[in-house]
């Protein structure tokens, strides 16, 4: 059992570290009702059942790392979305907050950085008067990186219209407790 126990912990991240404990208690007060081997077939069933917990343990942490994953998404959608707002709006104080320090923007007019994006976002060079997001879809990179894609259209002139439609691709890092953006690039979509 103790092996078990040993390999189901091996299985099991920090964050649902909670939820082993609970199951291991369990699985500890269940194998003390079978702990006696009196037989052979007594026997068996001790090792069934520890492969059964670890089983169990292995799909109960990757139902966490899912409903993980998905609160990232969620997060990351909410921040993307904000973002978007805040270009409408021309809010360069959220970029300067959104955007990571070795922020990287692949855009129409070449690469850019963070002291750009906040600049070019603050000023009234461009008018965003409508825009429309759909499609995300995010794909863990690590438990710190995520790459956010979706499709976008908008309805904004910097000077002459911006294209659009387009493919979005954001990159997001989680720098201590924080995700921010560290990369974003649009491809315009052919018609």
């Amino acid at each position: 059992m103790t092996q078990c126990l040993r390999g189901a912990y091996a299985t099991v991240n920090a964050t649902g570290w909670r939820r082993w404990r609970m199951a291991a208690g369990r699985i500890v007060r269940f194998y003390v009702l079978f702990s006696s081997c009196s037989s052979k077939h007594s026997c068996g069933v001790k090792y069934a059942l520890c492969f059964l917990t670890f089983v169990c343990l292995a799909i109960a942490n990757g139902q966490t790392t899912t409903s993980e994953s998905d609160e990232v998404k969620e997060h990351l959608i909410k921040l993307e979305k904000q973002s978007w707002e805040a270009w409408k709006n021309r809010d360069s104080k959220f970029f300067q907050d959104f955007l990571s320090d070795d922020h990287v923007e692949v855009g129409f007019g070449g690469l850019t950085n963070k002291a750009e994006v906040v600049a070019f976002v603050g000023s009234t060079v461009c008018t965003v008067k409508s825009y429309k997001l759909d499609h995300f879809e995010m794909k863990m990179l690590d438990k710190e990186t995520a790459l956010l894609t979706y499709w976008e259209e908008q309805d904004t002139v910097c000077n002459k219209p911006v294209p659009s439609p387009c493919w979005v691709s954001s990159l997001y890092m989680k720098r201590g407790d924080k995700w921010l953006n560290v990369f974003y690039q649009q491809t315009q979509i052919q018609k």
